[in-house]
């Protein structure tokens, strides 16, 4: 008989052999194209609304470079608001709108099925939290519970404790996606990961560090009313490298 440490590991690897083999089971279904329906766009608690001005252009580098430079930066300091509306402005303001189009499908530079772009990048700075609207290029300040934010920042560093800089969560509005795909949630969350990577090679171009981290920003939705419409799906840090 095997000693009783021995006996509980052996559970527990065969837990987890039991594990994986029903994960691996678990279907998750294509998505399929609908008829696009009516939906509504959430509707953000605002505190106020700042037109942004002229956008500052990037130092000019090749995008070779920026591509091999890129590296995920874990020590981070402040940097100014205004270098960091730079970096989500270049990331997220859409270049062009498909004419007529009752969902407002856009080409920006990440990728997003269906053109849609439904993640909104929350900006939590010392000043408060921010929402850059990228559909009409202004940066909208959240009236979010100081509790809410204060919790979010020290979760976020006790993630990455060297990261003294912003902190940033994808939010997804499920509206536009839900109607125009069955079974949309997989896109949604290749969207994310899309604009994860279009974030941090934005900020490499402008020269501020980023780095994903590990959690998705649930307590912030929660927080937030009509909360069921929205999916948190990402969090990063950016700031200055150390």
């Amino acid at each position: 008989m095997l000693p009783t440490k021995l006996a509980a590991y052996a559970e527990d690897a065969r837990n987890t052999i039991r594990y994986w083999r029903n994960s691996a089971l678990t279907r998750i279904e294509d998505p399929q194209p609908l008829e696009d329906g009516p939906f509504q766009d959430y509707c953000w608690p605002v505190l106020r609304t700042t037109p942004l001005g002229p956008h500052r252009a990037p130092p000019d580098r090749t995008f070779l470079d920026i591509f091999e430079s890129r590296r995920s930066t874990r020590e981070l300091g402040p940097a100014p608001i205004e270098s960091l509306v730079d970096v989500l402005r270049l990331a997220l303001v859409p270049r062009f709108w498909r004419d007529g189009d009752t969902l407002r499908r856009s080409r920006r530079p990440a990728l997003s099925a269906g053109a849609l772009h439904p993640i909104s990048v929350l900006l939590f700075a010392d000043a408060g939290v921010y929402r850059l609207n990228a559909d009409e290029s202004a940066l909208e300040e959240l009236n979010m519970k100081p509790e809410v934010r204060a919790n979010w920042l020290h979760k976020c560093k006790r993630v990455l404790p060297s990261a003294d800089g912003a902190f940033i969560a994808l939010i997804a509005d499920r509206a536009r996606p839900a109607v125009a795909y069955e079974n949309y949630e997989s896109l949604v969350w290749r969207d994310s990961g899309a604009l994860l990577q279009t974030l941090a090679l934005a900020a490499e171009t402008y020269g501020l560090g980023f780095c994903p981290l590990g959690i998705l920003g649930n307590e912030i939705v929660d927080s937030l009313p009509a909360a069921a419409q929205l999916l948190a799906v990402g969090a990063a840090a950016i700031g200055l490298p150390g």
